[in-house]
């Protein structure tokens, strides 16, 4: 058994940037959570998430939601079967290719998605007012960077040109 005399002090400074990121992470998730839950999604899971973060109206082939989410095409049919049994998923035919499917948002889905963002805006305004609002939103901003620069296919929604235009330079 560890006692305190066993435990090892961690300098301020100390603790890799991928812990912090990942424990700051987890406790707006932890937030979001309850948030959902008290708005009546208590069947989704945190594993839901990179279906509502990439699929949109015109809807998306599986592997592409497997390769913009990380993920092996296996591991997002099993995420997509789940989410057509809860409803909020259904895989059509793709106009352009009678042979292949999309999956596309049910209504149910498409206000889950609406919900799920919205809920994101106001925990990250809760965290800016807290926080300082020039200090998040400058963290924003260099995350947004970070993430474009080293890791551009796991974010295609910031582009340089998108980031450009959505900052109106």
């Amino acid at each position: 058994m560890r006692d305190a005399n066993h435990t090892a002090q961690i300098a301020p400074g100390t603790i890799p940037l991928p812990g912090l990121l990942e424990i700051a992470s987890e406790a707006m998730l932890a937030e979001f959570r309850e948030e959902l839950t008290k708005n009546g999604y208590e069947d989704l899971r945190p594993t839901h998430g990179c279906v509502f973060r990439f699929v949109r109206e015109d809807g998306m082939r599986l592997t592409e939601l497997a390769a913009h989410a990380g993920i092996t095409k296996q591991s997002a049919g099993e995420l997509v079967d789940d989410l057509v049994g809860l409803g909020y998923v259904e895989r059509i035919a793709d106009p352009a290719d009678k042979r292949a499917k999309l999956i596309c948002l049910t209504d149910r889905g498409q206000e889950a998605q609406r919900v799920g963002f919205n809920l994101f805006t106001k925990i990250e305004q809760r965290w800016a007012e807290h926080f300082g609002e020039q200090r998040f939103e400058a963290l924003r901003e260099l995350l947004e960077e970070i993430a474009a620069d080293r890791a551009p296919a796991a974010v295609p929604e910031l582009s340089q040109a998108a980031l450009a235009g959505a900052r109106g330079e």
